[in-house]
C-alpha cells in the first residue's frame, strides 16, 4: 500500500480508533459520518482485512483492526510532534494516567517540584478506577499495578504495604471500636485482617464478635477511620501525613505486602522523548526522598 497516496484514509481510521466512533471522529476531522465511512470502506479494501466491527450499539476494533492502531497511533503523535515543533511549539504535553489514590496521597502533594522543574512540559492527570489498557490511545505514561504488557518498560515506584490504622481519638479505647475491611466477597469478607495476622502474629487485630463494617475501597475505609468509625488496613502511603501529624495511630507497625505494587510504565519506543524521560527522571529523584512508616526492613525498594 502506498502510504503517501492513502494517508487520508488512515488519518481517518486512526483518528477512529482513538474515540470508538465515527461521530467524534468525524467531529475531530471536521468532516461528515458518511465521509469517514467512505474512508473507512476504502482502507479496509485496500488492506484486504475487516478492520472495524459493530459492537452492541457502538464499534470495536478487529484484531487487525488493534495491530493497525497500535502501529498508527504513534506514527501520527510524532507526526503532531513534529509540526508543532516545525510551527514553533515550544511545550510538551504528557497524559498521566494514574490510580486515584495513589494520585491524591502521592502525587499531588509532590507536584510543585515538578512544575518548577519542567515548566514547558503540560503534564495532564487522568485518573482511573480500574488499570487502564496499556495504549497510546489512553496516554503516555501510566502508573498502574498490572505493569505486564510488552513492548513497555515499568520502573517500580512504590510496593504497596497495608498498616493498620484508627483515629488517634480512639485509639486508647482498646476492643472497643470496630474493623473496617476492604475485602467483601462472600467468602473473603475480613480476610484482610486474617492475612495482616497470619503476617504479623497479631491474631488479636480481629473482632472478637466476628462483626465488621464494609468499605469498598481504600479511600473509603480511611475516610471513615477519620470520622471515628474504626480501624482500617490501608495503603502506607495514603496516611503518611496523618501519622506523622497524630490524626491516625499505627495498630501495630508491620506493613502486610498486597503484591500488588505501583510502576510507572512507558512504551520503550518512547523512552527517549524528552518529555517522557523528564517524567522518569522526576518520579526516581522524589522517590530517594520518600520515607516509609513501616518498618525498613520489610520495605526495600527493588
Amino acid at each position: 500500500m502506498d502510504f503517501r497516496h492513502n494517508l487520508r484514509a488512515l488519518h481517518t481510521f486512526e483518528t477512529v480508533s482513538r474515540h470508538l466512533s465515527v461521530a467524534a471522529a468525524a467531529e475531530e476531522l471536521g468532516v461528515t459520518q458518511s465521509a469517514v465511512s467512505h474512508q473507512l470502506r476504502l482502507l479496509g479494501e485496500i488492506v484486504g482485512e475487516r478492520l472495524i466491527q459493530k459492537k452492541g450499539r457502538g464499534i470495536a476494533l478487529t484484531d487487525a483492526g488493534r495491530d493497525l492502531a497500535r502501529r498508527l497511533q504513534p506514527a501520527f503523535a510524532e507526526i503532531d510532534r513534529s509540526l508543532a515543533e516545525a510551527i514553533g511549539g515550544t511545550r510538551d504535553r504528557v497524559r498521566l494516567a494514574i490510580c486515584s489514590s495513589f494520585a491524591q496521597a502521592w502525587l499531588v502533594p509532590r507536584l510543585h517540584s515538578f512544575y518548577a522543574a519542567h515548566p514547558d512540559i503540560d503534564l495532564q492527570i487522568m485518573m482511573y478506577a480500574q488499570d487502564p489498557e496499556l495504549t497510546d490511545a489512553t496516554g503516555d505514561a501510566f502508573v498502574t499495578t498490572l505493569p505486564k504488557d510488552r513492548g513497555y518498560h515499568a520502573q517500580l515506584l512504590w510496593p504497596e504495604y497495608l498498616i493498620p490504622v484508627v483515629s488517634a481519638a480512639v485509639a486508647g479505647r482498646k476492643r472497643t471500636f470496630s474493623y473496617i475491611t476492604t475485602e467483601l466477597q462472600p467468602g473473603k469478607i475480613g480476610s484482610d485482617w486474617q492475612a495482616y495476622g497470619r503476617h504479623t502474629g497479631r491474631a488479636d487485630l480481629l473482632p472478637l464478635d466476628g462483626r465488621w463494617l464494609f468499605a469498598s475501597h481504600y479511600v473509603i475505609a480511611l475516610d471513615m477511620v477519620r470520622e471515628e468509625l474504626g480501624a482500617a488496613l490501608v495503603p502506607d502511603f495514603l496516611v503518611e501525613p496523618e501519622i506523622k501529624a497524630g490524626r491516625l495511630t499505627l495498630l501495630d507497625g508491620a506493613g502486610l505486602p498486597t503484591h500488588e505494587d505501583y510502576h510507572l510504565c512507558i512504551k520503550e519506543s518512547r523512552r527517549s522523548e524528552p518529555a517522557l524521560d523528564a517524567l522518569l527522571r522526576w518520579f526516581k529523584l522524589e522517590l530517594g526522598k520518600s520515607e516509609r512508616i513501616a518498618p525498613k526492613e520489610r520495605l526495600k525498594l527493588v
